[in-house]
C-alpha cells in the first residue's frame, strides 16, 4: 500500500475526511448558531464567500493528520487504546492550548468559542488517531 510520510495512504485519507466530517458538524450543524453568534459573524457575513476556500480546511486536515499519524509512529503505538491515550496529551499540550489563545487574546474572552474550537480538535484528533491505529 502507498504511504505519504510513512503513513499508508488509506488510514490517511479516511482519518483526514473523517476530521473534517467533525469539523462540518461542529461548526456547520451543530454548533453553528453558537459559534457564529459567539464569532459577532451572521449568515450574510458568509453570502458570495467562495466554496473554494473549503478546500483550505481540507488541507489543514490532511496536515493536522499527518502530523498526528507521526507522533503515533514516533511514540511507537501498538494499539487504538495507546493512539487515544498519546493522542489526549498531544491535544492538552497543543490543541486545547491554542484553543485558549482565543480565549485569553480576543476581545470577547468568548467561553462558547473556546469550548466549541477545543472539543472541535479533541474530538476530530481522537477520531483521526483512531483511524490510524486500527488500520496500521
Amino acid at each position: 500500500m502507498p504511504k505519504v510520510f510513512g503513513i499508508k495512504l488509506l488510514p490517511l485519507i479516511l482519518a483526514t475526511l473523517a476530521f473534517y466530517l467533525v469539523g462540518f458538524l461542529w461548526y456547520g450543524v451543530l454548533f453553528m448558531d453558537v459559534w457564529m453568534a459567539a464569532a459577532g459573524h451572521t449568515e450574510a457575513d458568509f453570502e458570495g464567500s467562495s466554496p473554494g476556500w473549503m478546500a483550505v480546511g481540507v488541507l489543514i486536515s490532511l496536515l493536522t493528520v499527518i502530523g498526528i499519524g507521526k507522533v503515533l509512529q514516533w511514540a511507537n503505538v501498538q494499539s487504538i487504546g495507546d493512539a487515544v491515550q498519546k493522542t489526549l496529551l498531544v491535544w492538552a499540550a497543543f490543541g486545547l492550548t491554542m484553543a485558549l489563545y482565543g480565549l485569553a487574546y480576543t476581545p470577547a474572552h468568548s467561553i462558547d468559542l473556546f469550548l466549541i474550537d477545543a472539543s472541535h480538535l479533541l474530538v476530530g484528533w481522537l477520531l483521526a488517531a483512531i483511524i490510524l491505529a486500527a488500520m496500521k
